[in-house]
């Protein structure tokens, strides 16, 4: 992995980022790759793991990491709603989604 934003915080309309010992801001449908790309956002990531993990939205919680900036990779958790509501763990692992939506889950 590469030069890596690491996701502090994600509220509905705003995720706080660190990069090169530097916070700023930026809503989730910020673009971070190009226009022609297929996934350009963390929204279409999240919507595209959804549907990798054929769940509904509502199913998931879902944990935005960290984006590569080198390997251009969104960096998601994903956790299942009702396996919280359980009691159980619910996680359902940390994937890297590519800009041409392939999804590979992170080794643990």
């Amino acid at each position: 992995m590469g030069r890596v934003i690491t996701v502090l915080e994600r509220h509905k309309n705003l995720i706080k980022v660190k990069f090169r010992g530097e916070f700023g801001y930026f809503f989730p449908d910020t673009n971070l790759v190009n226009q022609s790309a297929k996934i350009e956002t963390f929204v279409d990531a999240e919507k595209a793991l959804a549907k990798y993990l054929a769940k509904e939205d509502d199913q998931l919680i879902m944990v935005p990491r960290g984006f590569d900036v080198d390997d251009l990779l969104f960096i998601v958790q994903a956790i299942s709603k009702e396996e919280i509501q359980a009691g159980n763990e619910g996680d359902l692992g940390i994937f890297e989604i590519n800009p041409d939506g392939k999804i590979k889950r992170q080794a643990e």
